[in-house]
Protein backbone atom coordinates (compact mmCIF):
# COMPACT_ATOMS: atom_id res chain seq x y z
CA UNK A 1 0.00 0.00 0.00
CA UNK A 2 1.34 3.44 -0.96
CA UNK A 3 0.96 5.50 2.23
CA UNK A 4 1.46 9.23 2.89
CA UNK A 5 4.87 10.41 4.02
CA UNK A 6 5.43 10.87 7.72
CA UNK A 7 2.95 8.20 8.86
CA UNK A 8 3.89 5.02 10.75
CA UNK A 9 1.57 2.12 11.54
CA UNK A 10 1.38 -1.03 13.58
CA UNK A 11 -1.11 -3.66 14.69
CA UNK A 12 -0.48 -6.40 17.27
CA UNK A 13 -2.24 -8.65 19.77
CA UNK A 14 -2.35 -7.37 23.36
CA UNK A 15 -4.64 -10.03 24.81
CA UNK A 16 -8.13 -8.54 24.40
CA UNK A 17 -8.69 -11.23 21.77
CA UNK A 18 -7.23 -14.71 22.10
CA UNK A 19 -4.90 -14.52 19.11
CA UNK A 20 -6.05 -12.00 16.47
CA UNK A 21 -4.59 -8.49 16.35
CA UNK A 22 -6.50 -6.12 18.64
CA UNK A 23 -4.28 -3.07 19.23
CA UNK A 24 -3.21 -0.58 16.58
CA UNK A 25 -1.50 2.76 16.23
CA UNK A 26 -0.99 5.52 13.67
CA UNK A 27 1.93 7.85 14.37
CA UNK A 28 2.55 11.03 12.41
CA UNK A 29 5.75 13.07 12.29
CA UNK A 30 5.33 15.98 11.88
CA UNK A 31 2.13 16.24 13.95
CA UNK A 32 -1.03 16.56 11.90
CA UNK A 33 -3.98 18.85 11.61
CA UNK A 34 -7.01 16.75 12.52
CA UNK A 35 -10.72 16.91 11.81
CA UNK A 36 -13.16 14.54 13.47
CA UNK A 37 -16.66 13.32 12.66
CA UNK A 38 -18.55 11.37 15.28
CA UNK A 39 -21.75 9.42 15.80
CA UNK A 40 -24.85 11.46 16.59
CA UNK A 41 -25.99 8.68 18.93
CA UNK A 42 -26.67 10.37 22.28
CA UNK A 43 -24.98 7.47 24.10
CA UNK A 44 -21.33 7.78 23.13
CA UNK A 45 -18.38 5.59 24.08
CA UNK A 46 -15.88 6.86 26.64
CA UNK A 47 -12.94 6.60 24.20
CA UNK A 48 -14.89 8.75 21.75
CA UNK A 49 -15.57 11.37 24.43
CA UNK A 50 -11.84 11.62 25.18
CA UNK A 51 -10.99 11.97 21.49
CA UNK A 52 -13.62 14.70 20.99
CA UNK A 53 -11.90 16.67 23.74
CA UNK A 54 -8.31 16.02 22.65
CA UNK A 55 -8.92 16.89 19.00
CA UNK A 56 -9.63 20.49 20.04
CA UNK A 57 -6.08 20.92 21.35
CA UNK A 58 -4.32 21.44 18.03
CA UNK A 59 -1.98 19.12 16.18
CA UNK A 60 -2.16 15.35 16.73
CA UNK A 61 0.85 13.02 17.07
CA UNK A 62 -0.85 9.62 17.19
CA UNK A 63 -4.08 7.66 17.17
CA UNK A 64 -4.29 4.47 19.22
CA UNK A 65 -7.10 2.00 18.56
CA UNK A 66 -8.26 -1.19 20.25
CA UNK A 67 -10.75 -3.75 18.97
CA UNK A 68 -12.67 -6.36 20.94
CA UNK A 69 -14.00 -3.88 23.53
CA UNK A 70 -16.01 -0.72 22.85
CA UNK A 71 -15.09 1.01 26.13
CA UNK A 72 -18.70 2.13 26.29
CA UNK A 73 -21.21 2.40 29.17
CA UNK A 74 -18.37 2.27 31.69
CA UNK A 75 -18.67 5.81 33.05
CA UNK A 76 -15.71 7.34 34.86
CA UNK A 77 -13.82 4.04 34.72
CA UNK A 78 -13.94 4.11 30.91
CA UNK A 79 -12.74 7.72 30.79
CA UNK A 80 -9.86 6.93 33.17
CA UNK A 81 -8.84 3.89 31.11
CA UNK A 82 -8.78 5.92 27.90
CA UNK A 83 -6.73 8.68 29.54
CA UNK A 84 -4.23 6.16 30.99
CA UNK A 85 -3.68 4.69 27.53
CA UNK A 86 -3.26 8.15 25.97
CA UNK A 87 -0.80 9.10 28.69
CA UNK A 88 1.32 5.98 28.14
CA UNK A 89 1.36 6.57 24.40
CA UNK A 90 2.29 10.23 24.95
CA UNK A 91 5.21 9.32 27.22
CA UNK A 92 6.60 6.92 24.63
CA UNK A 93 6.39 9.65 21.97
CA UNK A 94 7.48 12.48 24.27
CA UNK A 95 4.34 14.54 23.61
CA UNK A 96 1.37 15.70 25.68
CA UNK A 97 -1.49 13.25 26.22
CA UNK A 98 -3.82 15.78 24.56
CA UNK A 99 -1.90 15.12 21.33
CA UNK A 100 -3.11 11.51 21.34
CA UNK A 101 -6.50 10.38 20.04
CA UNK A 102 -8.07 7.07 21.03
CA UNK A 103 -10.73 4.87 19.41
CA UNK A 104 -12.31 1.63 20.60
CA UNK A 105 -14.56 -0.89 18.90
CA UNK A 106 -16.15 -4.12 20.04
CA UNK A 107 -18.63 -5.24 22.67
CA UNK A 108 -20.46 -2.56 24.67
CA UNK A 109 -20.48 -2.73 28.48
CA UNK A 110 -17.37 -4.87 28.91
CA UNK A 111 -14.56 -3.30 31.01
CA UNK A 112 -11.60 -2.18 28.93
CA UNK A 113 -8.48 -4.19 29.93
CA UNK A 114 -6.27 -1.09 30.05
CA UNK A 115 -3.39 -2.90 31.76
CA UNK A 116 -3.07 -5.34 28.87
CA UNK A 117 -3.09 -2.45 26.41
CA UNK A 118 -0.61 -0.31 28.35
CA UNK A 119 1.81 -3.23 28.69
CA UNK A 120 2.06 -3.44 24.89
CA UNK A 121 2.16 0.25 23.97
CA UNK A 122 5.97 0.50 24.04
CA UNK A 123 6.34 -2.47 21.66
CA UNK A 124 3.49 -1.21 19.50
CA UNK A 125 5.21 2.15 18.99
CA UNK A 126 8.81 0.95 18.74
CA UNK A 127 7.93 -1.57 16.01
CA UNK A 128 5.74 0.79 13.96
CA UNK A 129 6.63 1.28 10.30
CA UNK A 130 5.31 2.85 7.07
CA UNK A 131 5.02 -0.74 5.82
CA UNK A 132 2.57 -1.89 8.51
CA UNK A 133 -0.62 -0.15 7.37
CA UNK A 134 -2.24 -3.52 6.65
CA UNK A 135 -1.36 -4.68 10.18
CA UNK A 136 -3.19 -1.61 11.46
CA UNK A 137 -6.20 -2.39 9.25
CA UNK A 138 -6.30 -5.98 10.52
CA UNK A 139 -6.05 -4.96 14.17
CA UNK A 140 -9.12 -2.69 14.08
CA UNK A 141 -11.43 -5.38 12.64
CA UNK A 142 -14.30 -6.93 14.61
CA UNK A 143 -16.71 -9.01 12.51
CA UNK A 144 -15.08 -7.80 9.28
CA UNK A 145 -14.07 -10.61 6.94
CA UNK A 146 -11.10 -8.71 5.55
CA UNK A 147 -9.22 -5.43 6.07
CA UNK A 148 -10.39 -2.37 4.14
CA UNK A 149 -8.01 0.24 2.78
CA UNK A 150 -7.49 2.42 -0.26
CA UNK A 151 -4.69 4.77 -1.37
CA UNK A 152 -4.41 7.26 -4.20
CA UNK A 153 -1.38 9.27 -5.30
CA UNK A 154 -2.26 12.64 -6.78
CA UNK A 155 -0.52 14.27 -9.73
CA UNK A 156 0.62 16.96 -7.30
CA UNK A 157 2.65 14.28 -5.48
CA UNK A 158 0.48 14.15 -2.37
CA UNK A 159 -0.95 10.83 -1.18
CA UNK A 160 -4.31 10.08 0.42
CA UNK A 161 -4.88 6.83 2.30
CA UNK A 162 -8.03 5.59 3.98
CA UNK A 163 -8.38 2.65 6.38
CA UNK A 164 -11.76 1.57 7.75
CA UNK A 165 -13.57 -1.16 9.63
CA UNK A 166 -17.23 -2.00 9.84
CA UNK A 167 -19.63 -4.79 8.97
CA UNK A 168 -22.56 -4.40 11.37
CA UNK A 169 -24.37 -1.56 13.15
CA UNK A 170 -24.06 0.48 9.97
CA UNK A 171 -26.40 3.46 9.81
CA UNK A 172 -24.05 6.44 10.02
CA UNK A 173 -25.11 10.02 10.59
CA UNK A 174 -22.26 12.49 10.10
CA UNK A 175 -19.91 9.66 10.99
CA UNK A 176 -18.80 6.31 9.69
CA UNK A 177 -17.77 3.19 11.51
CA UNK A 178 -14.12 3.60 12.37
CA UNK A 179 -12.32 5.28 9.49
CA UNK A 180 -8.96 7.01 9.26
CA UNK A 181 -8.27 9.34 6.33
CA UNK A 182 -4.59 10.30 6.12
CA UNK A 183 -2.76 12.64 3.79
CA UNK A 184 0.67 14.23 3.52
CA UNK A 185 -0.83 17.21 1.69
CA UNK A 186 -0.77 20.65 3.23
CA UNK A 187 -4.29 21.93 3.79
CA UNK A 188 -5.96 24.09 6.41
CA UNK A 189 -7.96 22.22 9.05
CA UNK A 190 -11.09 24.20 8.17
CA UNK A 191 -10.76 23.27 4.50
CA UNK A 192 -10.06 19.62 5.30
CA UNK A 193 -13.12 19.42 7.53
CA UNK A 194 -15.36 21.06 4.92
CA UNK A 195 -14.20 18.75 2.14
CA UNK A 196 -14.51 15.57 4.18
CA UNK A 197 -17.99 16.56 5.39
CA UNK A 198 -19.15 17.10 1.80
CA UNK A 199 -17.73 13.76 0.67
CA UNK A 200 -19.16 11.92 3.69
CA UNK A 201 -22.65 13.02 2.72
CA UNK A 202 -22.40 11.13 -0.58
CA UNK A 203 -20.37 8.13 0.60
CA UNK A 204 -20.57 6.88 4.20
CA UNK A 205 -23.86 8.63 4.84
CA UNK A 206 -25.34 6.72 1.89
CA UNK A 207 -24.85 3.23 3.33
CA UNK A 208 -27.03 1.14 5.62
CA UNK A 209 -26.63 -2.52 6.54
CA UNK A 210 -28.99 -2.94 9.48
CA UNK A 211 -30.21 0.59 10.36
CA UNK A 212 -28.41 0.32 13.70
CA UNK A 213 -26.19 3.23 14.70
CA UNK A 214 -23.07 2.57 16.75
CA UNK A 215 -22.03 4.37 19.92
CA UNK A 216 -18.44 4.48 18.64
CA UNK A 217 -18.70 5.71 15.03
CA UNK A 218 -15.71 7.93 14.27
CA UNK A 219 -13.92 9.30 11.24
CA UNK A 220 -10.60 11.04 11.79
CA UNK A 221 -8.95 12.99 8.97
CA UNK A 222 -5.25 13.80 9.49
CA UNK A 223 -3.08 16.05 7.33
CA UNK A 224 0.62 16.34 8.28
CA UNK A 225 1.95 18.43 5.32
CA UNK A 226 4.96 16.09 5.00
CA UNK A 227 4.88 16.17 1.19
CA UNK A 228 5.19 19.95 1.13
CA UNK A 229 2.38 20.06 -1.45
CA UNK A 230 -0.05 22.86 -0.64
CA UNK A 231 -3.21 21.69 -2.40
CA UNK A 232 -4.93 25.01 -1.76
CA UNK A 233 -2.47 26.99 -3.87
CA UNK A 234 -4.33 26.25 -7.09
CA UNK A 235 -7.91 25.29 -7.96
CA UNK A 236 -6.55 22.44 -10.09
CA UNK A 237 -4.71 20.87 -7.15
CA UNK A 238 -7.62 21.41 -4.77
CA UNK A 239 -10.11 19.84 -7.19
CA UNK A 240 -7.79 16.86 -7.61
CA UNK A 241 -7.53 16.54 -3.84
CA UNK A 242 -11.32 16.54 -3.48
CA UNK A 243 -11.62 13.86 -6.15
CA UNK A 244 -8.99 11.84 -4.29
CA UNK A 245 -10.91 12.04 -1.01
CA UNK A 246 -14.07 10.98 -2.84
CA UNK A 247 -12.27 8.04 -4.46
CA UNK A 248 -10.93 6.80 -1.12
CA UNK A 249 -14.08 7.23 0.97
CA UNK A 250 -16.30 6.03 -1.87
CA UNK A 251 -14.38 2.77 -2.19
CA UNK A 252 -14.23 2.22 1.59
CA UNK A 253 -17.96 2.81 2.05
CA UNK A 254 -18.74 0.36 -0.76
CA UNK A 255 -16.41 -2.25 0.75
CA UNK A 256 -18.14 -1.93 4.13
CA UNK A 257 -21.48 -2.75 2.51
CA UNK A 258 -19.97 -5.57 0.45
CA UNK A 259 -18.51 -7.01 3.66
CA UNK A 260 -21.71 -6.41 5.66
CA UNK A 261 -22.54 -9.03 8.27
CA UNK A 262 -24.15 -11.96 6.49
CA UNK A 263 -24.37 -10.07 3.20
CA UNK A 264 -24.50 -11.97 -0.08
CA UNK A 265 -25.48 -8.97 -2.23
CA UNK A 266 -24.83 -5.24 -2.44
CA UNK A 267 -28.10 -3.47 -3.18
CA UNK A 268 -28.20 0.04 -4.62
CA UNK A 269 -31.61 1.60 -4.05
CA UNK A 270 -32.28 4.49 -6.42
CA UNK A 271 -35.26 6.78 -5.88
CA UNK A 272 -35.77 9.28 -8.67
CA UNK A 273 -38.14 11.99 -9.86
CA UNK A 274 -39.30 12.97 -6.38
CA UNK A 275 -40.79 16.37 -5.52
CA UNK A 276 -37.82 16.93 -3.21
CA UNK A 277 -34.68 15.14 -2.06
CA UNK A 278 -36.05 14.73 1.47
CA UNK A 279 -38.91 12.58 0.20
CA UNK A 280 -36.61 10.54 -2.03
CA UNK A 281 -34.28 9.94 0.91
CA UNK A 282 -37.13 8.76 3.15
CA UNK A 283 -38.21 6.22 0.54
CA UNK A 284 -34.64 4.97 -0.01
CA UNK A 285 -33.89 4.62 3.72
CA UNK A 286 -37.24 2.92 4.35
CA UNK A 287 -36.39 0.20 1.83
CA UNK A 288 -32.81 -0.07 3.10
CA UNK A 289 -34.14 -0.90 6.58
CA UNK A 290 -37.05 -3.13 5.51
CA UNK A 291 -36.42 -6.67 6.71
CA UNK A 292 -39.09 -8.04 4.38
CA UNK A 293 -37.52 -6.38 1.35
CA UNK A 294 -33.98 -7.40 2.31
CA UNK A 295 -34.89 -11.05 2.94
CA UNK A 296 -36.60 -11.24 -0.47
CA UNK A 297 -33.35 -10.04 -2.07
CA UNK A 298 -31.45 -12.80 -0.22
CA UNK A 299 -33.97 -15.34 -1.50
CA UNK A 300 -33.58 -14.11 -5.10
CA UNK A 301 -37.30 -13.43 -5.11
CA UNK A 302 -38.48 -10.26 -6.83
CA UNK A 303 -41.30 -9.65 -4.38
CA UNK A 304 -42.10 -6.07 -5.30
CA UNK A 305 -45.19 -6.11 -3.10
CA UNK A 306 -42.76 -5.46 -0.25
CA UNK A 307 -41.50 -2.36 -2.04
CA UNK A 308 -45.00 -1.06 -2.72
CA UNK A 309 -46.16 -1.56 0.87
CA UNK A 310 -43.01 0.01 2.32
CA UNK A 311 -43.30 3.10 0.10
CA UNK A 312 -47.00 3.50 0.83
CA UNK A 313 -46.48 3.16 4.58
CA UNK A 314 -44.53 6.43 4.63
CA UNK A 315 -47.69 8.41 3.83
CA UNK A 316 -45.78 11.03 1.85
CA UNK A 317 -48.56 11.78 -0.61
CA UNK A 318 -46.82 9.81 -3.33
CA UNK A 319 -50.00 7.99 -4.28
CA UNK A 320 -50.04 4.93 -6.53
CA UNK A 321 -48.60 6.39 -9.73
CA UNK A 322 -44.99 5.17 -9.53
CA UNK A 323 -42.80 2.63 -11.30
CA UNK A 324 -40.46 -0.03 -9.86
CA UNK A 325 -37.50 -1.68 -11.60
CA UNK A 326 -35.21 -4.62 -10.78
CA UNK A 327 -32.18 -3.68 -12.85
CA UNK A 328 -33.70 -2.69 -16.20
CA UNK A 329 -36.78 -4.86 -15.75
CA UNK A 330 -39.94 -2.89 -15.00
CA UNK A 331 -42.16 -4.77 -12.54
CA UNK A 332 -44.60 -2.02 -11.55
CA UNK A 333 -46.00 0.49 -14.05
CA UNK A 334 -47.98 3.42 -12.64
CA UNK A 335 -48.83 1.36 -9.58
CA UNK A 336 -49.91 -1.72 -11.55
CA UNK A 337 -48.04 -5.02 -11.18
CA UNK A 338 -46.36 -6.45 -14.29
CA UNK A 339 -46.38 -10.06 -13.12
CA UNK A 340 -45.30 -11.42 -16.50
CA UNK A 341 -41.85 -9.97 -15.78
CA UNK A 342 -41.34 -11.83 -12.47
CA UNK A 343 -39.17 -14.63 -13.85
CA UNK A 344 -36.92 -12.10 -15.57
CA UNK A 345 -36.59 -10.10 -12.33
CA UNK A 346 -35.90 -13.27 -10.30
CA UNK A 347 -33.17 -14.26 -12.75
CA UNK A 348 -31.62 -10.81 -12.42
CA UNK A 349 -31.31 -11.35 -8.66
CA UNK A 350 -29.92 -14.86 -9.06
CA UNK A 351 -27.24 -13.85 -11.54
CA UNK A 352 -25.94 -10.69 -9.84
CA UNK A 353 -24.16 -9.91 -6.59
CA UNK A 354 -24.53 -6.15 -7.15
CA UNK A 355 -28.14 -5.24 -7.87
CA UNK A 356 -30.01 -2.01 -8.55
CA UNK A 357 -33.58 -1.41 -7.39
CA UNK A 358 -35.19 1.74 -8.78
CA UNK A 359 -38.36 3.48 -7.64
CA UNK A 360 -39.48 6.19 -10.06
CA UNK A 361 -41.94 8.45 -8.20
CA UNK A 362 -42.83 10.46 -11.34
CA UNK A 363 -43.47 13.64 -9.30
CA UNK A 364 -40.48 15.92 -9.80
CA UNK A 365 -36.75 16.02 -10.51
CA UNK A 366 -35.04 15.16 -7.20
CA UNK A 367 -33.11 11.93 -6.74
CA UNK A 368 -31.47 9.99 -3.89
CA UNK A 369 -29.60 6.69 -3.67
CA UNK A 370 -28.28 4.48 -0.90
CA UNK A 371 -26.31 1.23 -0.64
CA UNK A 372 -27.58 -1.59 1.53
CA UNK A 373 -27.36 -5.40 1.70
CA UNK A 374 -29.66 -8.36 1.73
CA UNK A 375 -30.53 -10.06 5.03
CA UNK A 376 -29.39 -13.63 5.52
CA UNK A 377 -29.46 -16.28 8.31
CA UNK A 378 -25.74 -15.59 8.86
CA UNK A 379 -26.59 -12.08 10.11
CA UNK A 380 -28.79 -13.62 12.80
CA UNK A 381 -26.07 -16.10 13.78
CA UNK A 382 -23.51 -13.31 14.15
CA UNK A 383 -25.80 -11.15 16.29
CA UNK A 384 -27.82 -13.56 18.40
Amino acid sequence: MNVPRGFLFNGINCGIKKKNKDLAVIITEPPAEAAGFFTSNEFQAESLLVTKKHILNGRISAVIVNSGCANCALGDAGIKSALKICSKCARELNVDKENILICSTGTIGVPLPDKKIISKVKTLIEESSPKKAVDFAEAIMTTDKYPKYKSVKLKSGAVITGIAKGAGMIEPNLATTLCFLLTDAKIKKSSLKKIVKQVLDVTFNRISIDAEQSTNDTLLALSNSASGVDVEKSKKDLDEFIRGVFSVLGELSYQIVKNGEGATKVVKIIVKNSKGEAGAEKVARKLASSMLFKTSIYGNCANWGRIISAVGSLRLGIGRDFNVYYGNTKVVSRGVSMYNNKNKADNYLRKNKDVNITVDLKQGSSNFWIYTTDLSPEYVELNK
